[in-house]
């Protein structure tokens, strides 16, 4: 009686058939379950070492090529080196001749000039935004109570009736002016 003992790869290999059997739209299934339940059982629960990332990244770069090919290489890498170095060489001889310090001065003046700008701006929408909330809990308060709200809406009505009584009054003055500077 010789029975075959399963090894650990043997499950692994079959649950890795199931999941790629599966379709994407059947979450449910018992069977997709039980093989994700066992690759996670077979799979190691360690991290792998910090150094392996390392270790990866140079044995792809010591491996040799297949026949044919090349390794690659930034075609623009001597075009933005080349430009790199001429504005540095073009950098430090403003620089010494003392045509860029004048303008990196302005640029340093402009940004700490901006920089206070913000901050002044910042404090002040601070404190708007407390007016804004203590006069929004005035009006809150002034709102909810029946006797100030009678009062303000009294005031709000003697307002608009003052208002067109004024613009009655200007109205019927104003053809008399007319008529006076026509006269003279």
């Amino acid at each position: 009686m010789t029975e075959k003992q399963h090894e650990p790869g043997d499950d692994l290999l079959r649950a890795l058939e199931i999941l790629n059997a599966a379709d994407a739209g059947g979450d449910d299934d018992p069977e997709i379950e039980a093989a994700l339940r066992t690759l996670a059982r077979l799979l190691p629960s360690a991290s792998p070492r910090q150094d392996f990332s390392g270790r990866v990244i140079a044995s792809v770069q010591q491996a040799p090529l297949s026949p044919g090919r090349r390794k690659l290489r930034s075609r623009r890498r001597a075009i933005i080196t080349s430009l790199t170095g001429a504005a540095a060489v073009t950098g430090t001889l403003l620089w010494t001749t003392g045509f860029l310090s004048i303008p990196v001065a302005e640029i340093f003046l402009f940004v700490v000039q901006s920089g206070t700008l913000a901050v002044r701006s910042v404090t002040f929408m601070v404190d708007m935004l407390r007016f804004v909330d203590r006069a929004a809990r005035v009006l809150t308060a002034v709102l909810t109570s029946r006797e100030m709200l009678s009062v303000v809406g009294t005031a709000a009505f003697l307002s608009v009736l003052s208002v067109a009584a004024l613009k009655r009054l200007v109205s019927s003055s104003q053809p008399l002016r007319q008529r006076e500077s026509m006269k003279c």
